[in-house]
């Protein structure tokens, strides 16, 4: 495990693992208590059903998908759902290289760069260089990639991170609320592939009980910038607030312990749906995506 820590918060990874996330202790701005945010990922259960995994170079489903043959597919990178859909990119669960490393009492920061499989090379995708930094302060995360076009060509990628968050061990999700900055849901189908924005009705404007509700949504911000969800408790004076991407993805595991809040850069279907909103790197230049955990007061 790498260990990345400020005087009043640590963050754990697994870089040999795929970068999954271990654990994220932030400090209350409130009263300097230590709570951890986030349900890290714990042997052995499968890669995807705790801690966080980058998703890149799409997030979630895409069908049809131009990486769906050699030397991409079949690999150990490739991950399809029940349907036979495409997931989360190929990016998941490639290996960790420390780049650069400064740790400090008030701010820290690590670099990593990802190990690209040999089958890879000589693809359009390994001449993409992505550089994965934390910058962890007192009480928050910073999360950013730098992304690399060494090819002649333009890139159309989408991407996003796929954490799941908690309040301190013991509370269940259902003690929770759900707020946000104002969004639209995005009709998904039966594939769960996105069919249509659903702009009738702004939801994630003020508070949610998470009580009792299951969700697998996917939701777009009403405004183009400054988009946030977080999560809050009555019996608590802080709040817990997610930001970078427009588009998110919420998603409660069966046992209540953890909830799934993904920011994304662009919808699932990245390449396929109107409203997806991809981005495109242009031949050698580069590329800056940046989310955000923190803890607020009220």
């Amino acid at each position: 495990m790498h260990l990345l820590k400020t005087k009043f918060s640590s963050f754990g990874t697994a870089p040999t693992g795929g970068g999954q996330w271990i654990h994220l202790h932030l400090q209350s701005p409130v009263d300097g208590s230590v709570i951890s945010v986030v349900a890290g990922h714990k042997a052995p259960d499968p890669f995807f059903a705790s801690g966080s995994f980058l998703m890149f170079p799409w997030v979630n489903r895409l069908e049809p998908n131009p990486w769906a043959r050699e030397p991409f597919y079949p690999s150990v990178h490739w991950l399809t759902d029940g349907n036979g859909i495409p997931l989360h990119g190929l990016f998941h669960n490639l290996p960790r290289i420390i780049l650069e490393e400064n740790q400090g009492d008030l701010e820290s920061i690590v670099k990593f760069s990802m190990e690209i499989p040999q089958t890879w090379k000589g693809t359009l995708l390994s001449q993409i260089q992505v550089t994965e930094i934390y910058q962890l302060f007192p009480s928050e995360l910073k999360i950013i990639y730098e992304l690399k076009n060494h090819s002649e060509v333009e890139f159309p990628f989408a991407l996003g991170i796929h954490p799941y968050f908690r309040w301190n061990e013991e509370e269940s999700i259902d003690d929770l609320f759900l707020i946000g900055s104002g969004f639209y849901q995005i009709k998904l189908g039966d594939y769960l592939l996105p069919e249509r924005v659903l702009d009738d009705q702004l939801l994630l404007s003020g508070e949610v009980p998470l009580l009792g509700k299951n969700l697998d949504d996917l939701y777009v911000s009403k405004e183009t910038e400054e988009a946030y969800i977080g999560l809050f408790s009555m019996n608590k004076k802080e709040k817990l607030l997610m930001t970078g991407g427009n588009f998110y993805q919420v998603y409660t595991p069966q046992d209540r312990k953890s909830i799934a809040i993904e920011p994304m850069t662009s919808t699932g279907n990245f390449l396929h749906f109107p409203g997806a909103n991809p981005n495109l790197i242009r031949p050698q230049s580069e590329k800056k995506i940046e989310f955000s955990i923190r803890l607020d007061q009220f």
